[in-house]
């Protein structure tokens, strides 16, 4: 997770079990992780997240000042929200890079805030292993039933609508259709959620997505006026591309900008990320690459590595990868 603070940029990723942090000044040059480690698994032997933590978004309240030799905002509080799992498959470095193995971790999401980015204190949901979400039962007319969650409620992403209206995207294994899919849950304050139901299933036989869709990334366009959500699409053999779709108010009326991926893995099967591309991370910029895109690659030796793609104009009509890897 890539988010641009006052002074510079700051880079929230998985390392292992725990998550971990790193700083640039320009979002592409990267130092190396900073001390201590922001967040690690639980210790509570009842909690959701004993075994793994990985970050999925992080929204920044920044004061007016700020450090622009390190990076990080002097007056700013951080909610990170996370996935946390209690099987340590989930700390494996990119366990999307199969979707059958995948589907079957569970996970579900959790909030910690921080006064620096670095020293993280949990914020307990309403679910009883300290989860903002529980991923089984649901509430239906008063009667509990079998959520198409039931697996799990994983990468949650969180877009601050207005005071009073933060949207998670999350995605989960329907068993059902035997596919991922992108739920939405709608809370007040950022802690007590309530979800939604689906926003956007996997595609068309044939497709780059019809495996189905996860880690969904929305981003509200200041530009179009609309919001953007940039996704892994699974097709039907397994292989990860990243597909892009809109939404004029982000609740509803998700259609896809192309019915092809806006990013497919490398041709060379030499390449770093010549078997998966996913795990995307949408940047609007204010100058000459008018946007990033941060994601995840993986090789064919299962080396895992972060890359950056840009669009240039407001479109958004095609990503060109950056020539280099980052991370």
């Amino acid at each position: 997770m890539v988010k641009r603070a006052p002074g510079g940029w700051l880079l929230w990723y998985q390392c292992g079990a725990r998550v971990a942090l790193a700083a640039s000044t320009d979002g592409l040059r990267w130092g190396p992780p900073v001390e201590p480690d922001p967040l690690v698994a639980s210790t509570d032997w009842w909690a959701f997240d004993t075994a793994a933590v990985r970050p999925s978004d992080v929204l920044l309240f920044s004061g007016p000042d700020a450090s622009a030799r390190s990076g990080f905002p002097s007056s700013a509080v951080y909610w990170l929200y996370y996935s946390g799992s209690t099987d340590e498959r989930f700390g494996s470095p990119f366990p999307a890079a199969a979707a059958a193995a995948a589907a079957d971790v569970p996970a579900l999401p959790g909030l910690a805030v921080s006064q620096d980015g670095r020293h993280w204190a949990r914020m307990e949901g309403d679910h009883h292993t300290g989860a903002l979400l529980g991923g089984g039962e649901e509430e239906e007319g008063g009667e509990p039933r079998r959520g198409w969650e039931a697996r799990c409620v994983a990468a949650p992403k969180v877009v601050l609508h207005a005071e009073g209206d933060l949207r998670m995207y999350y995605h989960s294994f329907d068993e059902m259709s035997q596919r991922h899919a992108i739920g939405l849950a709608r809370s007040k304050d950022g802690v007590r959620w309530r979800k939604a139901g689906k926003v956007l299933e996997g595609g068309k036989a044939g497709s780059f997505d019809e495996g189905g869709v996860r880690h969904g990334h929305v981003v509200r366009d200041r530009a179009a006026g609309r919001y953007v959500m940039v996704y892994e699409g699974v097709d039907a053999n397994g292989r990860v591309s990243i597909g892009m779709a809109v939404s004029e108010d982000g609740l509803k009326g998700w259609r896809r900008s192309s019915e092809l991926p806006i990013l497919r893995p490398s041709d060379d099967d030499e390449g770093w990320d010549s078997t998966v591309v996913g795990s995307p991370c949408l940047v609007q910029m204010d100058g000459a690459y008018d946007w990033r895109m941060y994601y995840t690659g993986v090789g064919r030796d299962g080396e895992a590595a972060i890359g950056m793609a840009y669009s240039e104009g407001h479109g958004l009509q095609k990503f060109e990868k950056w020539d280099a890897v980052l991370m």
